[in-house]
C-alpha cells in the first residue's frame, strides 16, 4: 500500500507513529512536521521515561495493564542505545505514610507480578522499611529514545504546524496542547522536574516515594545522573515556583542524605496535554487521526497507540483499539478503510 501520510508533532507520539507506520508500510511517503525541530523540545523531553504499567494503576484503569507490558516488549525490540533497562520498579513510603502503600496494594492484581519487600534489600534507601517491588517494569532515556527512532525513520522533516496538509491520504495529529483549537477538551497540566548528578548514590531501578503532599519519582540514568519528578499542577503556566522547587528537593533529600551535595544540572517546568479523564485517546475526523492526552503515560502508551493508528490506516483490527480509539466522527471512514486494503 503506497500512501502519503503527514505526521504533525515530533514528540514521542508523533515520532513513534512515523516509525511504526514506516515499518508496516515501507512504501509509504511519510512527512514529519514540527516547528521546534527534530526531536522537538517539548513535554516528551521532560518525561521520566518510566515504563511502569503496574505502578500507574493509581492513575490508569487495570484494563490497560496488558497493553502497558506489550509496550515494554515493543521498546525492548527496538535496537539502539537509549538506556532501556528492565529491572523492575520500587515503590516506597515513610513509616507514617505506610497506609498509602496498603491502599495501593488493594488495587493491584492479586498475582505474582509484585511483592512486599524491605527496600534495604534492593537499594541503598536506609530510611525506609516499607516497599513494593513491581516486577517486569522498565525505564529508558526519553531524549535518546526519540533520537534513536528518528535515526531509523526514512522520512522528510519540515517545520510547520498546519494539520490540513495538501495531498495527504492521512494526517496524524500529535501536537499535544497545541491541538487545543481542534480538541477543546484538552487542558494543560504542569509538571516540574529536576536532574542532578550524584556520584555518591547508586540506583538500579526507578523509585517512587508515596506521600500525601508531594509524591516523587526518581529515575537513574547513566553516569550517576538522576531524573526527579514530583508535581502535578492544574495550570498552563510553565513557570517554576519556589515552593514546588523546595518541595522537590526536600523530598529528594529524604530519599538519601547524599543528595544534599548533589549537583543540580537542570530544573524546569513543562505543560503536558490531558483530557478530562486523564487518559490518552485516539479520535478520527475524516482523514485526520488525533492522538493526544499523554500527559502522564507518553512513553508507556505511545507504542500501542501507534499500532492502533496503523490499524486505522490499514483497515486491520488490533486488540487494543477499544482502549484508545474513543470515537469516529467520519461516517465514511469504514468505506475509506476498505478502499485502502
Amino acid at each position: 500500500m503506497a500512501l502519503n501520510i503527514s505526521v504533525v508533532g515530533a514528540g514521542i507520539m508523533g515520532i513513534m507513529s512515523a516509525y511504526t507506520l514506516q515499518n508496516s508500510l515501507p512504501n509509504t511517503d511519510i512527512t514529519l512536521y514540527d516547528p521546534k525541530g527534530f526531536p522537538a523540545d517539548n513535554a516528551s523531553c521532560m518525561a521520566g521515561g518510566m515504563l511502569a504499567p503496574l505502578s500507574e494503576l493509581d492513575h490508569m484503569p487495570i484494563e490497560y495493564l496488558d497493553a502497558g507490558f506489550e509496550a515494554i516488549n515493543i521498546w525492548k525490540s527496538i535496537e539502539g542505545n537509549f538506556e532501556f533497562t528492565q529491572n523492575d520498579s520500587l515503590i516506597i513510603a515513610h513509616n507514617s505514610d505506610r497506609h498509602l502503600l496498603e491502599r495501593f496494594k488493594s488495587i493491584l492484581p492479586q498475582n505474582d507480578t509484585w511483592e512486599t519487600i524491605n527496600p534495604q534489600t534492593k537499594e541503598t534507601l536506609i530510611n525506609f522499611q516499607n516497599g513494593l517491588i513491581m516486577k517486569g517494569e522498565a525505564h529508558l532515556h526519553p531524549q535518546k529514545a526519540m533520537e534513536t527512532l528518528l535515526q531509523k525513520i526514512n522520512h522528510k522533516q519540515k517545520q510547520g504546524v498546519d494539520i490540513q496538509k495538501e495531498n495527504a491520504d492521512w494526517v496524524i495529529d500529535c501536537r499535544g496542547l497545541n491541538a487545543q483549537k481542534d480538541q477543546p477538551d484538552l487542558r494543560g497540566v504542569k509538571g516540574e522536574t529536576l536532574i542532578v548528578h550524584n556520584p555518591d548514590f547508586t540506583l538500579s531501578r526507578p523509585v517512587r516515594l508515596m506521600h500525601p503532599r508531594y509524591p516523587l519519582y526518581i529515575v537513574p540514568r547513566e553516569g550517576s545522573i538522576f531524573m526527579i519528578g514530583a508535581t502535578i499542577i492544574e495550570s498552563a503556566d510553565d513557570h517554576l515556583t519556589v515552593r514546588s522547587g523546595l518541595e522537590l528537593m526536600s523530598a529528594l533529600y529524604s530519599l538519601h542524605p547524599s543528595f544534599g551535595d548533589a549537583q543540580i544540572l537542570s530544573i524546569k517546568a513543562g505543560i503536558r496535554p490531558s483530557y478530562p479523564d486523564n487518559l490518552p485517546r485516539i479520535t478520527v475526523n475524516g482523514n485526520i487521526i488525533h492522538a493526544n492526552g499523554l500527559f502522564r503515560h507518553g512513553y508507556l502508551c505511545a507504542p500501542i497507540m501507534a499500532k492502533c493508528i496503523e490499524s486505522i490506516v490499514t483497515g486491520q483490527d488490533y486488540e487494543y483499539n477499544p482502549l484508545f480509539i474513543k470515537e469516529n466522527s467520519d461516517e465514511h471512514h469504514s468505506e475509506r478503510q476498505a478502499a485502502n486494503t
